[in-house]
C-alpha cells in the first residue's frame, strides 16, 4: 500500500494576506514509515541535541519560532533547513505539490480543489506504477495533518472515492482518508516541509528549497506530474509544473 502524507502551507485558505493555498504530501510504501521516523529522530537529534524530540516544522526553524530555534541565529537554521531537504531529496520516497493562486479561481474553494487535484495525482500515480512496474494492483491511504479543515476534507474524499471526481473515479484509494497530529509522525513533518518549499516558491519567488527536492517529484518520460500551480494565465508562466503543462496540453 502506498501512504501519501499531506500537509497545508500559506495559512488559511480564505486569508486575504497570502495569494496562494498549497498543498504538500510525500508518498511512501507502508514499510517506509518506520525507517524514516528512525532516521529522523537521529537527525534532529543531531542539529538540535537539547530538543532530539522537537517537531520538525519548516515556517518555524526559518522564522525561528519557539525553541530550540528561538535561540539559533538565522544563518544556523537555514543551514538546517538545507540538510532536512537534502535528507528528503535522498530518500526512496515520491513527492506532490499543488499550489493555487486564488484570485485565478475566486468562486472555487482553494481547500476543495487542491484536494481534489492531489487526490486525482495520487491516483494516477498508482495507476502508472502498476503499468510501468508490472506491480500488482496499487491501493492508497491520504492520511492529513490534523487542521480546520477536517470535516470538509473527510466528507470531500469520501465523495471522490464513492462517486468521483470532476474527471472521473478514483480507482486506487484504499479507504477514506486519516488525520493525524503531525506531532507524533515524522512523515507528515516530511509533508510539511514539501509544502513550504512550494509556499516559498509561489508565493515569495524563493526557489532554494524547492530545488533542492524538485527531482524527487512524481515523473514519468520527462513529465513533471507531481507539481502543479492552479494559475489562470498559466501559459505565460514559466515555473516547472507550467512549462510542463504546456508541453502536455
Amino acid at each position: 500500500m502506498q501512504l501519501l502524507y499531506i500537509d497545508e502551507s500559506g495559512g488559511a485558505a480564505t486569508e486575504t494576506d497570502q495569494n496562494h493555498y498549497v498543498l504538500g504530501a510525500v508518498s511512501v510504501f507502508e514499510k517506509r514509515p518506520h525507517f524514516l521516523t528512525q532516521e529522523l529522530d537521529a537527525l534532529c537529534a543531531e542539529i538540535a541535541p537539547k530538543a532530539p524530540l522537537a517537531e520538525l516544522h519548516a515556517s518555524a526553524i526559518f522564522n525561528g519560532n519557539h525553541e530550540p530555534w528561538a535561540s539559533m541565529e538565522r544563518k544556523q537554521r537555514v543551514a538546517i533547513l538545507h540538510k532536512i531537504y537534502k535528507y528528503i531529496a535522498q530518500q526512496n520516497v515520491t513527492l506532490f505539490g499543488i499550489a493555487m493562486h486564488k484570485d485565478s479561481f475566486k468562486a472555487v474553494d482553494p481547500v476543495e480543489r487542491t484536494c481534489e487535484e492531489l487526490a486525482l495525482h495520487f491516483d494516477a500515480y498508482m495507476a502508472r506504477v502498476e503499468v510501468e512496474k508490472h506491480t500488482d494492483r496499487q491501493l492508497g491511504l491520504m492520511i492529513f495533518d490534523q487542521s480546520n479543515h477536517y470535516r470538509t476534507l473527510h466528507s470531500l474524499l469520501d465523495r471522490f472515492k464513492k462517486t468521483g471526481t470532476r474527471f472521473g473515479k478514483l480507482k486506487h484509494m484504499a479507504e477514506v482518508p486519516m488525520f493525524v497530529d503531525s506531532k507524533l509522525s515524522r512523515v507528515l513533518q516530511i509533508a510539511d516541509f514539501v509544502a513550504y518549499a512550494v509556499f516559498r516558491r509561489y508565493e515569495r519567488g524563493d526557489s532554494s528549497f524547492l530545488d533542492l527536492i524538485i527531482p524527487k517529484f512524481d515523473e514519468s518520460e520527462g513529465k513533471l506530474h507531481g507539481l502543479l500551480h492552479l494559475v489562470s494565465d498559466y501559459r505565460n508562466c514559466y515555473c516547472p509544473a507550467c512549462v510542463t503543462r504546456r508541453n502536455t496540453a
